[in-house]
């Protein structure tokens, strides 16, 4: 008995892991082919909506630059494990004695197999629910909700049809009187070599099917603004824009199978194509995005001319909304989504934008089609976008279920030059220039001190781009003594609040206080 229980456990195991190999290849390829997502990574979506700010910043610096990998990484492991440790639960349900007759599957152990796959792939649906209306090629919200269900459904019914195979061809054959044994054994070696190579044929897979995935890794996360010889330009390129993502490899749409859904309290529910939302009255405009994790003196900003259709058209377009919409929610194809009160989403004019300065949306910023909200901190201003809908409660996204502030942004202002540590002479004039910034409330006024704000002098504003752009400051300085210099910035917006200079850190609220630069003087 006890060595039929250790033979049954060890090839059971056996069982699992090649199962559960030839389960993550299958994600695999799904996750390539029809860029559904794996159940590892819908898990990490998971985990991140349950965890608070400080769990999510203690993360980012416990795996620094793996942040998004190891985390997937150990998930992808653990999957493995536990899929090669219900390769025990499997053999002890359908207790085969041993040794055993023939290699073909009992009914009884189909049905075990079958409800492995079935309630596996319940559990997904029921954890995974909000999760699951995500697809890295564009699908629309509902179709890629489905591609998801199937697409675990074909994960874990590869696992259990592999387990149920694997499982009998590995368990030692009772050899026939009359037969011959020299045959039997070698089958039964060829039966077990066959699934020992089915899991590492798998596991190779995998690992291949990983890396051409990391092939399009988002190396370009957390990107700042390109700043050559302490300059900005009015218009940042577009490859020199700040990049924020959650993803560790960007969506990759394809344009023929992404939608535009509007839905929810809209008087007419639709769904728009590409063409078909190009066609509505569009504009152009610069806007200015800040992500909240931008502090004081920081580049985590950029300034760039959208050109898309605007949110007001749109709802035109669709008849008004209904009398109980409060909310506006955003979704997008990579599971991330956002929603903000509907009264002040439309006083800020949104733009949905498919152009960039001048050019078709760069993957990295949102192709086809992303949310610009004027006022609004970057990660409130979604890209990949595939549905807009109209709600009566607020409905809780990355972000806002950690903990993180989801207000009007902060004024800010900074010095692009002087930087910390110029020296200057007595009597040199000193050129000094910067931005600020406070969202759609425009900039009234910049304020310069060089003695660290006990004194302030205005500086002359450049025009702005538009009212929701950044606003170029400069103003010349003449130092008459010698010394230590500490020059601060602040900026009054354009309803006439000043720029705060009490001090806070970006994580939850967004930061705010001066940009101070220490100078010499020789």
């Amino acid at each position: 008995m006890g060595r039929t229980v250790l033979f049954s456990a060890v090839w059971a195991l056996v069982a699992g892991l090649a199962a559960s190999l030839c389960a993550t290849l299958v994600m695999g390829l799904l996750r390539l082919l029809a860029g559904i997502p794996t159940p590892v990574e819908m898990f990490g979506d998971y985990v991140l909506k349950h965890i608070s700010v400080a769990q999510f910043i203690g993360l980012l610096i416990r795996y620094g630059s793996n942040a998004k990998t190891a985390p997937l990484g150990q998930a992808l492991l653990a999957m493995i494990a536990v899929g090669t440790a219900l390769g025990c639960l499997y053999a002890l349900l359908v207790w085969i004695r041993l040794p055993t007759r023939g290699y073909r599957p009992a009914r009884r152990e189909w049905l075990v197999a079958l409800a492995f796959a079935l309630l596996m792939t319940l559990t997904g649906v029921i954890l995974f629910w909000k999760e699951l209306p995500q697809n890295f090629l564009g699908w629309p919200f509902e179709m890629a909700r489905t591609l998801s269900i199937v697409g675990m459904l074909c994960d874990f019914g590869v696992y259990g049809a592999v387990l149920c195979l694997g499982y009998r061809a590995l368990l030692p054959k009772y050899s026939a009187p009359n037969g011959d044994r020299v045959v039997a054994r070698r089958r039964q070696l060829l039966a077990r070599s066959g699934v020992v190579a089915l899991g590492v044929g798998a596991g190779l897979g995998t690992f291949g099917s990983i890396q051409k995935l990391l092939d399009n890794y988002t190396a370009y996360d957390g990107m700042k603004t390109s700043f050559p010889n302490h300059t900005d330009y009015p218009i940042t390129p577009n490859n020199d824009h700040y990049v924020v993502t959650q993803n560790p490899v960007d969506p990759s749409i394809d344009i023929n199978l992404w939608r535009l859904e509007v839905g929810g309290l809209v008087n007419k529910p639709g769904t728009y194509t590409y063409e078909e939302l190009q066609k509505l009255p569009s504009t152009a405009r610069a806007i200015t995005l800040e992500c909240i994790a931008n502090g004081p003196g920081g580049h985590l900003m950029g300034n760039a001319v959208w050109h898309g259709v605007p949110l007001r058209t749109l709802i035109e377009q669709q008849g008004g909304t209904q009398p109980g919409a409060k909310y506006i929610a955003f979704y997008c194809a990579d599971g991330y989504n956002t929603s903000l009160p509907q009264q002040e989403v439309l006083e800020a004019d949104p733009l949905l934008a498919w152009n960039m300065n001048g050019v078709d949306l760069p993957k990295r910023h949102g192709y086809p089609l992303r949310v610009l909200i004027p006022g609004r901190y970057g990660e409130e201003n979604p890209k990949w976008l595939t549905r807009i809908e109209f709600v009566g409660d607020f409905v809780q996204g990355l972000y806002s279920s950690q903990g993180w502030y989801n207000g009007v942004l902060r004024t800010t202002s900074r010095f692009n030059q002087p930087f910390a540590g110029n020296v200057f002479q007595v009597g040199q004039l000193v050129p000094m220039v910067g931005i600020a910034f406070a969202g759609n409330r425009g900039i009234q006024r910049v304020e310069v001190s060089v003695d660290g704000g006990t004194t302030w002098k205005e500086a002359k504003l450049d025009p702005a781009l538009s009212k929701d752009s950044w606003v170029f400051w400069r103003m010349d300085w003449r130092p008459t003594r010698a010394g230590t210099y500490t020059l601060a910035v602040r900026a009054t917006d354009g309803t006439g609040e000043v720029q705060t200079g009490r001090k806070q850190n970006t994580v939850p609220n967004g930061s705010t206080g001066y940009h101070i630069v220490t100078v010499t003087v020789a």
